[in-house]
C-alpha cells in the first residue's frame, strides 16, 4: 500500500493530551480517565515524558500504588508521521496507542488503534493484531509468546484447579 494514502497523524489523533503525574496513584488516574473520557495517558516527571500508561494497566493493582509503578516506556513519533507509521510501529511495539510528539518533542496528541478503524490502509497492518483467544483488539499484551487481551491473560493465569473446579 502506498503511503500516498496515508493520514497523517494531525488527521487522527486525539486532543489536547491528558499527561499524569509519576507521583498520581492509580485512583487518581482513574478519576482522571473518567473526567476526560480517555484511556490511554503520558506520565510525566518535570514537564518531561518519562512513561505511559492505560487504564488497562490499573486492573490488578492497588489504588493508592504510585502509577510510576506501572507505567511502560512511551512509544512515539512525530507528528508528521503517517497513520502507516503509527500501524506498523503499534503492531511492532504490540501497544495500543502512540504519542505524537510536535516540533519541539512535547506531546501534542495521541493515537490509538481506534482511531486508525477507518484508515483502510492502516487497518489493514492491524488486521490480524487481536487476541488469539477471543479476537479482542484492545488492552493486548504479550504472554508466554502469544498475544492475548488483559481478560484472556488473566484466566490463562489462574490455576488449574479453577477450571476443573478443583476440590477434594
Amino acid at each position: 500500500m502506498s503511503e500516498m494514502h496515508a493520514k497523517s497523524l494531525p488527521e487522527l489523533m486525539s486532543q489536547p493530551v491528558v499527561a499524569l503525574q509519576v507521583y498520581d496513584t492509580v485512583e487518581q488516574a482513574l478519576a482522571t480517565a473518567r473526567e476526560h473520557g480517555v484511556h490511554h495517558f503520558p506520565v510525566v516527571k518535570h514537564d518531561k515524558v518519562v512513561g505511559m500508561v492505560c487504564t488497562c494497566d490499573f486492573q490488578e493493582v492497588p489504588p493508592g500504588l504510585p502509577i510510576a509503578r506501572v507505567m511502560r516506556p512511551a512509544v512515539t513519533l512525530p507528528e508528521q508521521s503517517s497513520s502507516l507509521e503509527a500501524a506498523q510501529l503499534m503492531r511492532a511495539a504490540l501497544v495500543g496507542s502512540i504519542l505524537v510528539l510536535d516540533f519541539r518533542g512535547r506531546p501534542c496528541g495521541i493515537v490509538t488503534r481506534g482511531d486508525l478503524q477507518n484508515d483502510a490502509p492502516a487497518n489493514e497492518i492491524l488486521r490480524d493484531c487481536r487476541c488469539e483467544c477471543c479476537g479482542a483488539a484492545q488492552h493486548l499484551r504479550g504472554f508466554n509468546g502469544r498475544i492475548l487481551c488483559f481478560s484472556c491473560r488473566e484466566r490463562a493465569n489462574e490455576p488449574a484447579a479453577f477450571d476443573t473446579g478443583g476440590g477434594d
